[in-house]
């Protein structure tokens, strides 16, 4: 065999093996280790619908990157947690959670139960951030003198209903101001938009933990027989007690200019929605929701385009989170509002490829593994690579070197003719050569190799002439 020929399959063999590395040990992972699919079930209730608004503006962003977000508006509050935390058999990996709500359920306040559910469940969570402010509105009738929640002794409240965020926050500031079932009536409801459980009497007290632009918020805070308690005076011990508290001022007049409502400034404590997800959700789906929620964040305009109590632009969402452990794989993307680099750059070719999210998750993760595969594989590639043109001159070279070694044959062989049938069979092997020479396919930047040899055939049939006639002289029948 040819030098030529065994270069050519060395690099051959060493090309393709170089590329079947590169496959199947990608191949070979993906099979034992099975990646997640393009799907992000958020569970959406307990704002009004306002949360699964919030959620829906994440979809085009996810899209891109081959993801489908579906929203759950049947899970609130304890219905949320016990979704992603005990029925992990569902497939909600992400829900929106009021503030409040777990970091009440630990704590000297806290029942035992409650302690022992946050430490072993809530440990399970981690937070993408927060996303927007859900103010605590506490109405009561306008010749009502509650002035701190202590006067509620005695007094018929609406808490809001069993599992939602609203009632275990209440439930929590009450008890911490001796407010229980033993000295009040606490009623699980929700006040209505027509607030007539209070107007008429039959209740005392309301409370509501809903976004300002609610629509029934709204209505409740126009509602002429309505006023809101003012936490002024108690705002601090409140945000130095409880830290998922913080406090907002709502202006005299900011509802309304005329008539003035609010008619004085009233402090009101409020807290901030988190949206979290299953600590073992993949790191993948994890920057990637983390992605859509910095890069969407609440619009400062409601439905009929006004603004919003209390925005500020670049306010949210948040990173900080003072209920759960911030989300490690989400930190990066937090700090930055980007993608990593692969996730970024091979994400939108790959969904646009039609290829499963399963790709693109594991290019995530494993890009670093891949890279440093590549590695040893381009050691060798690489000068392989550069030996391929070498192989290839020569085994171009060796097409021709082929007759050249033919002609000096032929050439010899005219030297050494001992008489004229030997001189024939030399000329007839010159035919030889020549004819397999027009039969050479060369690449066109070997022409001029190609045409030195046909000038070199043609010296020697000019020395084969010679001979020829040397012969013929020396001839008797000449």
């Amino acid at each position: 065999m040819e030098i030529g020929d065994i270069m050519k399959r060395v690099i051959l063999f060493a090309l393709l093996l170089s590329g079947l590395l590169l496959v199947a040990l990608p191949l070979v992972s993906l099979l034992h280790n099975p990646q997640p699919v393009g799907r992000i079930v958020v569970a959406t209730g307990g704002a009004g619908g306002l949360y699964e608004e919030l959620a829906k503006t994440y979809r085009t962003e996810l899209a891109k990157y081959g993801v489908d977000l579906v929203t759950r508006s049947d899970l609130d509050g304890f219905y949320t947690l016990k979704a992603l935390v005990v029925d992990q058999d569902q497939d909600v990996v992400a829900g929106f959670v009021k503030g409040g709500f777990v970091g009440g359920q630990r704590g000297r306040l806290a029942t035992t139960e409650d302690n022992a559910w946050h430490a072993k469940d809530v440990a399970a969570l981690r937070s993408i951030g927060r996303v927007l402010i859900e103010p605590l509105w506490v109405f009561t009738r306008k010749n009502e003198p509650v002035a701190s929640l202590r006067d509620l002794q005695g007094k018929r409240i609406f808490i809001g209903t069993q599992p939602t965020g609203t009632r275990r926050l209440v439930g929590q500031l009450l008890m911490a101001n001796g407010i229980t079932a033993d000295n009040a009536t606490l009623i699980e409801r929700e006040l209505d938009e027509s607030a007539s459980a209070l107007v008429d009497g039959e209740i005392d007290v309301a409370f509501l933990l809903l976004p300002p632009e609610a629509a029934k918020v709204q209505k409740l805070l126009r509602h002429p027989g309505l006023r809101l308690m003012n936490f002024a005076t108690e705002a601090n011990a409140y945000i130095d007690r409880f830290p998922y508290l913080s406090t907002v001022v709502l202006h005299q007049g900011a509802v309304e200019l005329a008539p003035q409502t609010p008619a004085t400034d009233v402090t009101i404590l409020t807290t901030q929605a988190a949206l979290v997800v299953r600590k073992d959700l993949h790191p993948a789906l994890t920057q990637l929701l983390t992605y859509a929620v910095f890069r969407n964040p609440k619009s400062g305009f409601d439905k009929i385009g006004e603004p919003i109590l209390f925005y500020r632009a670049g306010e949210f969402p948040l990173a900080t989170d003072s209920e759960f452990e911030s989300a490690p794989d989400a930190r990066a993307v937090q700090s930055t509002r980007e993608l990593p680099v692969l996730l970024r750059a091979l994400g939108p070719t790959i969904a646009k490829a039609k290829l499963p999210f399963a790709i693109t998750a594991y290019v995530s993760e494993n890009g670093g593994q891949l890279l440093l595969l590549l590695i040893p594989v381009l050691s060798i590639g690489l000068p392989l690579m550069r030996l391929a043109p070498i192989a290839y001159n020569w085994t171009i070279r060796r097409r021709l070197l082929f007759w050249y070694r033919r002609l000096k044959t032929v050439e010899h062989a005219i030297r050494v003719a001992g008489d004229a049938g030997q001189l024939a069979e030399a000329g007839n092997a010159l035919e030889a050569v020549e004819h397999g020479v027009t039969e050479i396919r060369v690449p066109l930047a070997f022409s001029s190799q190609l045409y030195d040899l046909r000038l070199h055939i043609n010296l020697v049939r000019q020395q084969l002439t010679r001979a020829g006639r040397r012969w013929s002289e020396r001839s008797p029948t000449a």
